[in-house]
């Protein structure tokens, strides 16, 4: 078929007596595949009796290569409308450039639908971090070849840079922003970093292998986030009866367990590796969550508390 398409390409209105001698198979072969390329992929062949052959009625770039169902339509459409997300970023164009080239070699008529679909599908999107397409190709590429890299960091609240190198194991996208998972050469750890403050991204000559022991999906289930794991903490929140259906209805963390109290309330437990996060979440929900446990989770958002109202003391 892909000799057909280049043979109507060219004009010269081919038959199928010509292209099966070319092709050196049965002129019915010749006509059967042709239905399916006019029938089936819904390409603008026709036979011209005049000319005692075929032709394209319009211009045809490439041959259809993709038969796509009506389910892997609508997942096409949706992740059409995801690309949204990355609008006014430096993704925006080659993202748009691959999504166009998948597009063009889809039927007209699937095409014309997917547009369609994409008109009645949205997407709400959160904050996205500034982020250069050089900063995530290089970490990308130390990952994928398993080479050390070297980069300057800059902590939150912190004023100066400091050199990080490091084996990066793995890269992932949480709530619009990019992170990156690698094992901290100085301190002898894992560790998360924001890659959207690193800086000086430097590939070194130095590999690494990741040891078999690591999971990216065990490391970011034990966090309520992203943060890195640093403990194992069994924690339990009451959350009040004005605002237990909401919670109790969403699935917060994969380890979230929900007890139902006769008075409508709701008891939360999770299993977390960092506390941080979920002191946030639960100051979110002001005087409707209650940190029950563990100890060092109520003195943590004790001490929030106070920074909070000193500021409006």
């Amino acid at each position: 078929m892909l000799l057909i398409h280049k043979a109507l390409q060219q004009g010269g209105f081919p038959n199928c007596s010509q292209l099966a001698a070319e092709l050196e198979v049965s002129t019915k072969t010749i006509s059967r595949d042709i239905d399916f390329m006019r029938d089936r992929m819904v390409m603008p062949i026709e036979y011209e009796a005049s000319e005692h052959g075929y032709c394209y009625t319009r211009e045809v770039e490439s041959l259809p290569t993709i038969d796509i169902s009506e389910g892997e339509l609508l997942a096409l459409s949706v992740a059409q409308k995801a690309l949204d997300h990355y609008k006014g970023t430096p993704f925006e164009k080659p993202l748009a450039n691959a999504f166009n080239k998948l597009s063009a070699s889809l039927p007209d008529t699937i095409t014309a639908n997917l547009t369609e679909l994409s008109d009645t599908i949205s997407f709400k999107h959160g904050q996205l971090s500034k982020l250069d397409e050089d900063t995530l190709k290089i970490a990308i590429k130390s990952a994928l070849d398993k080479r050390v890299l070297r980069f300057h960091y800059k902590k939150p609240g912190e004023v100066s840079l400091e050199e990080r190198v490091v084996n990066p194991y793995h890269i992932t996208n949480y709530l619009g922003k990019w992170y990156l998972l690698a094992w901290d050469h100085a301190r002898k750890a894992m560790r998360t970093f924001l890659l959207a403050r690193a800086l000086q991204l430097e590939l070194c000559k130095e590999t690494f292998e990741v040891p078999l022991e690591f999971s990216v999906d065990d490391y970011l289930w034990t966090s309520f986030g992203i943060w890195s794991p640093t403990g194992n903490h069994k924690v339990a929140i009451r959350i009040q009866p004005s605002l237990s259906e909401y919670v109790s209805e969403n699935i917060w963390h994969p380890s979230q367990k929900i007890e139902f109290n006769d008075n409508g309330s709701v008891i939360v437990h999770f299993k977390l590796g960092s506390l941080e996060e979920v002191a946030r979440w639960i100051l979110s929900w002001g005087n409707q969550a209650e940190a029950l446990a563990p100890k060092t989770l109520r003195s943590l958002l004790k001490c929030q508390a106070k920074s909070v109202l000193n500021l409006y003391s």
